[in-house]
């Protein structure tokens, strides 16, 4: 049997590539005979560099500033005159300190490193949109590719406050270079489905600070000409940002199973197995686990998926099991690995036995 394994990561506990690995070894235990081709994958959040430099992308370090202005240095991937960056690693919401006000983060640090890339020679910038602890609109990254942003008084923003607040005024110039967002969500620029009320509790936003910036989202909205774009609200607007400047926003999910070879893989496949840490209805939002699921529909090939945590199930899939057993607890990497282990080897005996 051939099984194709694509496991998305199992964020605190084990990267995609070991994720796959547990898989592996569960499948192997009970059938060491199987053929196993597996590929780390992500949906245009965590785990987007490590995606491209297993395709052959080199691993750089770059300094720019994180979401509250402090100097970082971050990895990105390169090929050639292309490159990619993960804005997680920029202003993503592990970047947070605990005395940093999540009103006042910006995506100033994107902006500036995409420039610094492009004046290394990059021609085309995939941005990696996932897990971002800002809601500026993206109006810092704005301000660093040279849009004009300013005040009531028509006096360039000082950033004394989340860009937003400021800019009652916006300018902005197309990119001259391949810009390209991958988004794993399709959230509009404002509105219930915007980055305010969708991930502004978990950023740490209080309800009359989503309140006040979805109100300011829905103004930008109107001056970027972002109605009704899917994806823009991704990364707290940040993909709106990137469309307003002449770049794309792109599934996350497809781009990356296009750059694996995904289709070709999974005609000579038997079973396909993914899952991540938490299965919800986010899964079926544009995330990796429900496009793989969708596409092993299409082709007739049995989907598993094996999770940490199962809160909804993904309609198409053979079926979708959570590695705790009982009851969710707190899992380290070992403990995580063993569990996936366990269950792939279980899961796969079972199926064995239903097979004749």
């Amino acid at each position: 049997m051939r099984h194709l394994i694509l496991m998305d990561t199992f964020k605190g506990s084990l990267a995609s590539k070991e994720a796959a690995e547990a898989v592996a070894a569960g499948i192997l235990q009970q059938d060491p005979s199987a053929i196993i081709d597996q590929s780390p994958v992500a949906d245009g959040g965590e785990g987007t560099l490590t995606v491209y430099a297993a395709g052959g992308y080199e691993m750089r370090t770059e300094w720019t500033v994180d979401l509250a202005g402090r100097p970082c240095e971050v990895m990105y991937a390169q090929h050639g005159q292309e490159a990619v960056i993960e804005v997680a690693q920029i202003c993503g919401l592990s970047m947070r300190h605990e005395t940093d006000d999540p009103f006042l983060l910006h995506t100033k640090g994107v902006g500036h490193l995409v420039q610094t890339l492009r004046r290394k020679g990059m021609t085309k910038i995939r941005v990696a949109l996932g897990g971002t602890g800002t809601t500026d609109g993206g109006l810092g990254f704005l301000h660093e590719m040279g849009c004009s942003l300013r005040d009531e008084e028509d006096r360039p923003i000082r950033f004394h406050t989340n860009p937003l607040v400021e800019t009652q005024r916006l300018t902005c110039i197309d990119a001259p270079f391949s810009l390209e967002a991958l988004v794993d969500v399709r959230s509009h620029y404002s509105g219930q489905d915007g980055p305010a009320y969708l991930f502004g509790p978990q950023k740490g936003l209080r309800r009359n600070e989503i309140e006040y910036l979805d109100q300011r989202l829905k103004e930008m909205e109107t001056i970027l000409k972002l109605e009704n774009i899917q994806g823009a609200g991704a990364a707290g607007g940040l993909g709106g940002a990137i469309h307003a400047v002449g770049g794309t926003i792109v599934s996350g999910a497809q781009s990356i199973l296009t750059y694996i070879g995904f289709e070709e893989r999974l005609r000579k496949a038997d079973y396909v197995w993914t899952g991540e840490g938490k299965v919800d209805h986010q899964s079926q939002l544009g995330k990796i686990t429900g496009e793989i699921v969708r596409s092993a529909g299409v082709a007739q090939v049995p989907c598993l998926i094996l999770a940490g945590i199962v809160e909804e199930k993904v309609s198409g899939a053979l079926d979708c099991r959570s590695i705790h057993v009982n009851q969710p607890v707190t899992l380290d990497k070992e403990q995580t690995f063993a569990r996936l282990k366990e269950q792939a080897s279980i899961w796969l005996k079972e199926l064995s036995r239903e097979k004749g």
